[in-house]
């Protein structure tokens, strides 16, 4: 049996709660105290239930999870696995809950709340936005093979962007495997507000581990014909 683990995060204004492992049986009413600690103290008013990370769940799981939720909350459900949420449709009111298959659909419902405001005092070589827009990127491994991820994208300038995760497993490999001192290039493709999406070359610079949290920094390498233009538009 993996051991049920329960963790909290933020990005920008909205709390992350990822659960992991199997939340069933004894384990589900041993961690129904802890839930209900991170849930009910300092409650959050945007909250996602991230349950990618759920192997397995049963009744008394979904009543930890459920049962110890704030009254009154803007957000929703990160879907699981068919088996996980066959259970929670079995013991919750699925139609009472705000249901998101991916990034896209989390980054379309909370918007603005996934960014987090920066000292205005702040100097940059280049102007910046924070926002919160899907990217999916992918590097070659020494085997010539792709591997893929999907981020947000919550600063953007001209000369690069900072990501964040929804997902703290591919967070965790991507902050393995895509080291600043190496010369890795990374393939973006930035999906823009009402415009095609917006392709680019990128190196890691920096990678920000805040807790449970995972970021990385990026440098624009190489970017397509009128890239930086769009980006220079965007941010006005």
């Amino acid at each position: 049996m993996k051991v049920p683990q329960v963790i909290r995060r933020r990005i920008g204004d909205v709390c992350i709660f990822d659960f992991r492992g199997e939340l069933t049986g004894e384990w589900a009413m041993k961690e129904r105290e802890e839930i209900a600690a991170m849930m009910k103290s300092n409650p959050p008013a945007k909250m996602l239930i991230n349950l990618k990370g759920l192997d397995d769940i049963d009744t008394l799981g979904v009543k930890a999870i459920v049962e110890n939720m704030p009254h009154r909350f803007r957000g929703g459900f990160m879907q699981g696995s068919h088996s996980v949420m066959r259970m929670f449709d079995r013991a919750a009111k699925l139609e009472d809950i705000k249901l998101f298959r991916n990034e896209e659909e989390v980054i379309g419902y909370f918007g603005k709340d996934l960014v987090e405001c920066k000292d205005k005092t702040e100097r940059r070589r280049f102007a910046r936005l924070k926002t919160a827009l899907p990217v999916e990127f992918y590097y070659e491994n020494q085997f010539g093979t792709k591997v893929y991820f999907r981020a947000i994208v919550t600063d953007l300038s001209e000369g690069g962007l900072f990501i964040e995760y929804l997902d703290l497993e591919e967070a965790s490999a991507g902050a393995h495997d895509l080291n600043p001192y190496d010369f890795r290039l990374l393939k973006f493709k930035i999906k823009m507000p009402d415009d095609p999406p917006l392709e680019a070359w990128g190196k890691v610079i920096r990678i920000v581990n805040d807790k449970d949290q995972i970021g990385m920094g990026i440098e624009f390498y190489e970017i397509e014909d009128n890239g930086r233009k769009r980006i220079a538009e965007f941010l006005e």
